[in-house]
């Protein structure tokens, strides 16, 4: 480990609150994300910390709990670690750190470290969750996009942008974010995020490598087209698509037919993509299925894409099944933005914007963690259990886990695991909600400048 020593004239006092404090304080987030991961990431980005009271571990500890908790500031999810820590040191209490102090430790924090205690949870995730993952022997992954905003800084303007409609410009800086996610227990295994002019498909690009061969990527139309189905197929993937809008398949070459509803045909390559890349062929086998579904409350048939050729053993009926699973990103993306805040960012420069979603990406992967342990406990579909009530379990838990002694914490976690458990959230397959507003917005007039700025304009 990495580690320099601090002063000598507070050497053993600090160093022995220091180590007390390691011991104590959201030991459910731990139990998922130990210590020892958090250090072995710090000595793996060379990154080297003197012993001080705020030390990576309870800054990473801090930024999860940051993640879980949105409705509170980040000095208020703080304050909760060290109120566990004056409770084992009586001696430091009333002495928390400012919270300049706490936003220097953030700032000490490389991002390569958070990449890799991502890494470190999706390995994790990946192999604990095998087994509920796959179809017909095929690993079943998910990718969809969105944006997160930040406050309008000029560092972060530049640095991400903004976007620029009929309106004209956007009012806050905006992030495009692209993940990739396991399609039962809903783990986020890679991400990738730049700037909001970037295209979601060359963010794709970045993190398709990794993903396994065999693996059956499902996306909504807008990753769909006979270029991106050739580079799935040389990344060793299949795909399972819904029709682009703007293909006409009346006008394709019929290969074989296997029902009116189902057949595979000859899918023509823009030249234009054929002239930036000459490796690509002139055209491609795809499978078309039709499936009926619910769009704006009314039954239509939606046409899909895929690479899975053979009828007899992937069937039709089975295979928009399949792709019926894929308004589960939907879900968890609101998860991410609305659930642990991750739709409007605090942090003020670049980095912190990415260390601050990296971080809240890996509080997604420790409650998805916890999920996937209660459901393999007690026997029941990751599905069936709620998101949001494990946040809760955990908030609930956290005072009493911080204050237990070391051999009781893990009845307690399993003691918290059965509550979770306990709370299982009805299978609705078929629901559909219009896209409408329940309550009128207020009528107030679009701030077009910063706040700053309108003070400076009109003091």
């Amino acid at each position: 480990m990495l580690l320099q020593n601090s002063m000598p004239d507070s050497r053993s006092r600090l160093g022995k609150n220091v180590d007390l404090m390691e011991q104590v304080s959201l030991n459910s987030i731990r139990q998922v994300l130990p210590d020892s991961a958090i250090l072995a990431a710090c000595q793996a980005v060379g990154h080297v910390f003197r012993r001080r009271k705020i030390t990576p571990i309870l800054t990473v500890l801090h930024m999860i709990l940051a993640a879980i908790w949105p409705e509170e500031s980040f000095n208020a999810s703080w304050q909760v670690l060290w109120d566990s820590f004056a409770g084992h040191c009586p001696d430091s209490a009333g002495r928390s750190p400012s919270s300049g102090s706490v936003a220097k430790a953030r700032g000490r924090l490389p991002l390569a470290m958070f990449e890799r205690l991502f890494a470190y949870l999706s390995d994790r995730m990946q192999a604990r969750s095998s087994s509920h993952d796959c179809w017909r022997g095929h690993r079943v992954v998910l990718v969809d996009g969105t944006c997160v905003s930040m406050p309008d800084e000029p560092e972060l303007r530049e640095a991400f942008g903004v976007n620029r409609g009929c309106h004209g410009e956007g009012k806050y800086p905006l992030a495009r974010l692209v993940t990739l996610t396991l399609a039962h227990t809903m783990g986020i295994i890679s991400y990738a995020m730049d700037r909001y002019a970037a295209s979601e498909i060359d963010l794709l690009r970045r993190i398709v490598k990794t993903l396994h061969p065999g693996d059956i990527l499902i996306a909504d139309r807008h990753y769909a087209g006979a270029n991106l189905y050739v580079e799935y197929t040389r990344a060793g993937l299949h795909y399972l698509t819904r029709v682009h809008q703007n293909l006409r398949l009346s006008r394709l070459k019929l290969f074989g037919i296997y029902s009116a509803c189902d057949f595979v045909a000859w899918m023509k390559i823009n030249p234009n993509y054929r002239r930036l890349d000459p490796t690509l062929p002139r055209e491609i086998q795809v499978r078309f299925i039709a499936m009926t579904r619910r769009v704006r409350g009314r039954r239509t048939v939606v046409w899909l894409a895929t690479s899975l050729l053979d009828a007899r053993r992937y069937p039709a009926a089975e295979i928009a099944e399949l792709y019926a699973r894929r308004w589960r990103i939907e879900s968890l993306l609101k998860e991410v933005k609305v659930r642990l805040s991750a739709d409007v960012l605090r942090s003020r420069t670049a980095e912190g914007i990415a260390r601050e979603l990296a971080a809240r990406l890996i509080a997604v992967n420790v409650v998805r963690m916890i999920l996937l342990e209660a459901a393999m406990a007690h026997h029941v579909d990751p599905l069936r259990l709620s998101f949001v009530h494990a946040l809760r379990a955990m908030i609930v838990f956290a005072p009493a886990m911080a204050v237990a002694p070391l051999m009781t914490l893990p009845t307690i976690y399993r003691r918290m695991l059965d509550q979770i458990a306990d709370q299982r959230v009805p299978d609705r397959p078929d629901r559909n909600e219009p896209r409408a507003v329940r309550r009128e917005q207020k009528h107030y007039p679009t701030l077009r400048i910063t706040r700053k700025e309108w003070r400076l304009k009109h003091a």
